[in-house]
């Protein structure tokens, strides 16, 4: 009995389909444009074995520890030989790498001396690059070019700096994926590029908060059944909290007046407007709180508090 390795099927293959187009070659007309269908299909074979290799090498590489890097540089080399299906499934491997790497990546940037080294040079919205453009240290510089390789970026709250999975590293892949993870990459890459929070206030424009909570409402709705669907619910539920409760350092109403924010019921009005309400439930709940709101002076009252405790949960 002859046993055959993976790489000997490979040379089989490629010999059985010389050997076809050869005895096909004085059958076919000089001017055919297209493979014999049994060359054909052994090309899709072969193909199809390359295909799940890289797969295969990728998880993988995946499974170390400090493969992030390289698993990116891979990523970029071989996404156009998998099939979407498999790409988005590549992708989101990589995206769970990110965060199970990152304890131990904040781990490093909590030490003291890291955290003294960066606090020299930063200023607020530096970027990991405007820091390595800017520090003399070299531990410094040699672990923010990891981080960045790595697929996170810089982040600062309450005096100490950290990491943040960097979804715009992944946009590179987006055309590759399937529509429904290209949709994801693309929301959660606003949300990483402008924080909605910052040190328990809101930091968005109330409209901005209504456009980013119509885009998490539009992702559940078109793909029910993405892999990244319940991750998306949550993050339309912080939206709606936001929307009718605010944050602690930005109430949406005024702690002793009980007035609602002049800003959010501008930026509610307006969307409200310019979007037709009927085409969203979000939009639906919203007008019916400004209607509520309108009858009530835009104050909280005992009217409007049960309305929210009744349709929303404050996270």
């Amino acid at each position: 009995m002859t046993f055959f390795t993976k790489s000997s099927k490979t040379l089989t293959l490629a010999a059985l389909a010389a050997l076809v187009l050869a005895s096909q070659a004085s059958a076919a007309p000089a001017n055919s444009g297209s493979a014999p269908e049994p060359v054909a299909k052994l090309v899709a074979v072969q193909e199809s074995g390359s295909a799940a290799k890289v797969f295969e090498d990728f998880q993988k590489m995946l499974k170390k520890t400090g493969q992030l890097p390289a698993a990116f540089n891979y990523l970029k080399a071989h996404i156009k030989k998998v099939s979407p299906y498999q790409a988005s499934l590549m992708v989101l491997y990589l995206e769970n790498a990110i965060k199970k790497e990152q304890p131990a990546m904040d781990k490093r940037f909590f030490a003291d001396a890291i955290q003294t080294a960066i606090g020299k040079v930063y200023k607020p919205g530096y970027s990991i690059t405007d820091v390595l453009n800017r520090t003399k240290d070299n531990k410094l510089k040699a672990l923010l070019k990891e981080a960045a390789s790595s697929g996170y970026k810089l982040e600062t709250a309450e005096g100490m700096f950290f990491t943040f999975v960097d979804y715009k590293s992944l946009q590179p892949f987006a055309k590759d994926v399937n529509a429904d993870i290209k949709a994801y990459i693309d929301i959660m890459t606003v949300e990483t590029e402008k924080a909605k929070l910052k040190d328990a206030a809101l930091v968005i424009g109330y409209q901005e908060l209504v456009n980013r909570a119509l885009a998490a409402e539009k992702f559940v709705s078109s793909y029910p059944n993405s892999n990244r669907t319940a991750q998306i619910k949550q993050l339309l539920a912080e939206y709606k909290s936001l929307t009718y409760y605010g944050a602690n350092n930005t109430p949406l109403f005024d702690y002793d007046s009980k007035k609602i924010h002049p800003n959010a019921k501008l930026g509610y009005t307006n969307m409200i407007t310019w979007n037709n309400p009927a085409s969203s439930e979000y939009l639906t709940l919203l007008k019916k709180f400004m209607d509520l709101l309108a009858n009530n002076d835009y104050k909280l009252t005992a009217e409007v508090e049960k309305f929210r405790k009744a349709n929303i949960i404050n996270q």
